[in-house]
């Protein structure tokens, strides 16, 4: 294989390096939640201050990740990659020797800077380095660091503050992406074709305010409530701004985000599809650690645990499906895989107070395989009808649609869960006059909340099965329509 420049290169040793840089960025979006009550001791500080390590990481991976493909149509790959190891890896050491909360914070943003970039690049390069009949057992191993590496998040950090310190969830990934920043200077070489285009100050601004304002109001939903003014104000700001980038970019010939890909019909159907298939999932993954904890009295640990034949799973059929992909298409994954996210979800709808560990966990591998049907073979799919330099700008797309529902999704997921659990609460005055009565109706109630929300969650993957419906039946890449 040679690169833009004639020179040869390693796919194999070039896709590890992705891969595997890749991987430790992910592994840490989801890692911090078991932490927060230990990381609110050391700093005594508060639980709305404490969330601000996952809505700021939010935040600024939301910015970034729309401005990904233009830094990759304009900037070499090695250049990218390395400035997106060397931000996570120097965040990793602000947050691993912080002193006081604002450092701890400070790096998780440095980190997410790295975060926002090496997600939709690995995509964008290994569409680009593999012919089409290899593009879906690729992405099927894309789908293994994206999906994977965050659902295995809490079981890890359960672990090591079982073990060890809060600091070590940031320090045990010093020394890995250390070397993986030599070793990129050395197998990541310029692989996707440039296009150089002056930047765009003004689309890089109303893309920061308004995909910032939108993912800040989504990720306040569950601190102020969805009547809040700062929640309102700052989703109507968001969605404003994103109006004015989208007007800005669509006449644009060189935009920094190619909008116009959206009117390509089996770009934005895929796209949605993956989109849902994650926002069920992670809101899955958020609620359901609650109730194991919160109603079965579980630690972080065990509860990662119960979700780890899952997340394991996950992997295995990622590969095996995006290899599938390369053979039947996108169709009948994104159905089977749907039907399967919907028929996972639902039986959580139903959980008691006494629901078998074994049901739990059974349900919750289905719900898995079903996401890894749909989650990278869709994102082949979503690239039948794309060209050239249209690849990084569907991925970037792909990936802010995804970013921005996820938010939207917890958001909606949490404050039913608050909602119906707030509503059905019994009167405070019960606790005086019967404390098992009061006790009985507060965990009814907060049982109402759960079963609520998980029926959001079914509604996710409904609407997502109605859509894939729709995938075009030949949605192989390189065959026709």
């Amino acid at each position: 294989m040679v690169d833009q420049n004639g020179h040869r290169y390693s796919q194999l040793w070039l896709t590890v390096t992705l891969v595997l840089g890749t991987f430790c960025t992910a592994l840490t979006t989801n890692i911090l939640v078991t932490a927060y009550p230990t990381i609110m001791a050391k700093f005594a500080i508060s639980s709305a201050t404490v969330q601000w390590l996952t809505t700021g990481s939010l935040l600024v991976m939301g910015i970034m990740i729309p401005v990904s493909a233009w830094l990759l149509n304009n900037f070499s790959l090695r250049l990218i990659y390395t400035a997106a190891l060397s931000c996570f890896l120097i965040g990793l050491i602000i947050s691993y020797t912080a002193t006081n909360f604002q450092m701890v914070l400070l790096g998780r943003l440095v980190q997410s800077l790295g975060i926002g970039i090496t997600f939709p690049t690995i995509q964008t390069v290994l569409l680009v380095i593999y012919p089409p009949e290899k593009r879906g057992a690729m992405m099927g191993l894309g789908g293994i660091v994206i999906g994977l590496a965050p659902a295995l998040g809490p079981t890890v950090s359960g672990f090591i503050l079982d073990h060890a310190s809060w600091q070590d969830l940031f320090g045990m990934m010093i020394p890995p992406v250390a070397i993986l920043l030599v070793l990129a200077f050395f197998t990541v070489k310029p692989v996707i074709p440039l296009k150089k285009s002056a930047i765009d100050a003004v689309a890089i601004a109303l893309s920061t305010i308004g995909f910032g304002s939108l993912l800040y109001g989504f990720s306040s939903v569950g601190k102020y409530g969805w009547g809040a003014q700062i929640v309102i104000i700052s989703i109507i700001i968001g969605l404003i701004f994103i109006a004015l980038f989208v007007r800005r970019e669509w006449p644009q010939a060189n935009p920094l985000l190619n909008i116009r890909l959206l009117k390509i019909p089996s770009f934005t159907i895929a796209s949605l599809i993956t989109a849902l298939a994650n926002t069920a999932m992670i809101g899955i993954q958020v609620v359901l650690p609650m109730y194991l904890q919160n109603v079965r009295g579980l630690s972080p640990l065990q509860s990662g645990l119960m979700i780890l034949p899952g997340a394991l799973l996950y992997g295995v059929i990622s590969l095996i499906s995006g290899r599938a992909y390369d053979h039947i298409g996108g169709r009948r994954l994104a159905l089977m895989g749907m039907f399967l996210l919907t028929l996972g979800t639902l039986p959580f709808a139903m959980l008691t107070r006494q629901t078998p560990y074994t049901y739990i966990i059974m349900e919750y591998i289905v719900l898995m395989s079903g996401t890894a049907l749909v989650a990278m073979p869709l994102t082949a799919a979503s690239s039948v009808d794309l060209h050239g330099l249209q690849l990084s700008h569907g991925t970037a797309i792909n990936s802010t649609m995804r970013q921005v529902m996820t938010s939207m999704g917890t958001a909606i997921l949490g404050s039913v869960l608050t909602n119906v659990t707030t509503t059905h609460k019994p009167a405070a005055a019960l606790l005086q006059q019967a404390p098992l009565a009061y006790r009985d109706q507060t965990s009814a109630a907060a049982m109402q909340g759960f079963h609520a929300a998980f029926l959001v969650a079914t509604a996710m993957g409904i609407i997502g099965l109605i859509f894939a419906t729709f995938v075009k039946k030949n949605s192989r890449v390189g065959d026709q329509a």
